[in-house]
């Protein structure tokens, strides 16, 4: 897991012309190579020969090979980049055209004069001519919206420069410390410049370290490997520099393990579920923090919230001792949400799943991760009757055992119910998977419109069951509402779920 650390640099008038210049060489060959690979994006040849064939033309331009190989891997990355974004979006119309398609299907079997249809032919024919004009396009070096911002003449076309053109980096070697961007132990940064004469080779600008980054910069200069990558920004009006440092954290000692049990973690768009589990696998208590307008904040803001509300998770982590269990979650989207939730899902993404791990290991909490699938459905069919929870908490708790190593067996009330409904009910699931038979449940349920299990509607649900299954109990529909109370409400949990169970309605 890797870390940043950020100084800032102050470079004297002259200092920062030759940054200015440096900068500006840096990226106009970047821009250079990443049109060079663009071109040959079509061709059969490899990544070697690519590099071969591009490598020459950059370095006529700059004469300096460390930053020619930096340029080449970045572009080689953009591309790369890119060509998953074109993936990714090619299947995402595909899937939409035949959810549109079955769509459609439906309502011409119900009736086909139904004014609906008009509108679903209108979206499928939109969302198949995108997919026919679905192109590999080269990217905007500084973004769209600036580059929309200098034309409409609200920024100058300096301002846009400076904010396109705005760091430069050095990979170095695999091995051993890069000489091209070296952190100098008098808090100074060695750069290497393009000029070829001995006194304009090097450039050692000065840069602060406060109290807090004293351990931090301490650590750079014992690491043998590291890469810095020098930033322009403008802010207030003024441009400033800044060094970003990103090295491998090294692994503390672990202090909180899973011999005490554990902590499972729920993660959800807007909030966060913990529930804490020893080791035995018995529930003893939970917590739940809110992500409150995440959306709404802007891109430092926003980390530094999302950093406030991850320090929060690993202190209760800290508080019972015992280590983490998180999904294995990944947000590769077969299709789209609301504007603002996509905006909160991105935010996982990019910052607080990384930025989690990295408290974790900082601190010395263990972290583990299980596979996702029917964390949820487990708890609510499994547990929503005796704990009486929501579902995210249940989530969690599941998840917890799982990084402690239970399994979730499928009560014997539900195995007989599954043992009624045969085989009516096929799941996408084969039936070797570990989740067939709770993917049966669940899809029952679903087909009887059974979704809550903490309200009086089970009882009323049930009832609809009874007659489905053509249940041999000789009981009187009536005496179905013994669990209740006359207004119709759950007065005693137990009392409820145990006639349930007796009556064998659910």
């Amino acid at each position: 897991m890797k870390q940043t650390i950020k100084f800032r640099l102050h470079p004297t008038v002259s200092q920062e012309q030759k940054l200015h210049e440096i900068i500006a060489i840096y990226n106009k060959i970047k821009r250079v190579g990443y049109k060079l690979f663009f071109q040959l994006k079509d061709s059969n040849l490899t990544n070697t020969e690519k590099w071969n064939l591009i490598q020459p033309q950059l370095m006529e331009l700059c004469h300096n090979n460390p930053y020619v190989n930096s340029i080449l891997k970045d572009n080689e990355t953009k591309l790369a980049q890119q060509q998953t974004w074109y993936e990714k979006r090619e299947r995402y119309l595909k899937h939409q055209i035949i959810t549109i398609i079955k769509k459609i299907e439906q309502v011409k079997q119900k009736d086909k004069r139904d004014r609906r249809l008009r509108g679903l032919y209108s979206r499928l024919y939109s969302v198949q001519n995108k997919l026919i004009s679905l192109r590999l396009k080269p990217v905007v070096f500084g973004t769209k919206k600036l580059f929309r911002e200098m034309i409409l003449g609200n920024i100058s076309k300096g301002e846009f420069r400076i904010r396109r053109d705005s760091s430069f980096c050095c990979v170095g070697k695999r091995q051993g410390i890069n000489l091209n961007l070296k952190i100098l132990p008098d808090m100074t940064l060695k750069i290497r410049t393009f000029s070829k004469d001995k006194d304009k080779k090097w450039l050692i600008i000065p840069f602060i370290v406060n109290y807090v980054q004293e351990k931090w910069f301490h650590e750079i200069l014992s690491l043998e490997l590291y890469q810095v990558e020098v930033v322009r920004r403008i802010i207030r009006g003024k441009v400033r520099y800044f060094a970003h440092i990103s090295y491998e954290i090294p692994k503390s000692k672990q202090c909180h393990g899973f011999e005490n049990g554990a902590v499972g973690l729920d993660m959800n768009y807007n909030f966060i579920s913990l529930c804490n589990v020893d080791k035995e696998g018995d529930f003893k208590s939970y917590h739940e923090i809110f992500f409150n307008n995440l959306h709404t904040y802007r891109k430092n803001r926003r980390a530094d919230y999302i950093s406030y509300k991850m320090d929060k998770v690993v202190n209760y982590c800290i508080n019972k001792k015992k280590g983490l269990v998180i999904e294995d979650l990944s947000f590769n989207q077969e299709f789209s949400y609301s504007k603002k939730r996509n905006k909160k899902l991105s935010n996982f993404k990019t910052s607080a799943l990384e930025l989690l791990e990295r408290k974790c290991l900082k601190r010395g909490i263990a972290i583990k991760k299980v596979h996702p699938a029917y964390t949820s459905l487990i708890g609510k069919y499994n547990y929503s009757r005796s704990r009486n929870l929501s579902r995210h908490v249940l989530a969690s708790y599941v998840i917890a055992r799982k990084g402690l190593g239970f399994k979730e067996e499928i009560p014997t009330i539900y195995k007989w119910l599954l043992a009624q409904v045969g085989d009516a009910i096929k799941p996408r699931l084969k039936p070797s998977s570990p989740y067939y038979n709770w993917a049966r449940l669940h899809d029952f349920f679903k087909y009887c419109g059974i979704t809550s299990f903490k309200t009086s509607e089970v009882m009323k649900k049930a009832l609809q069951m009874k007659y489905v299954l053509n249940s041999v109990t000789s009981e009187q529909p009536d005496n179905l509402r013994a669990g209740l109370c006359p207004s119709g409400r759950v007065d005693d949990w137990n009392k409820f779920w145990n006639f349930i169970e007796i009556s064998k309605c659910l």
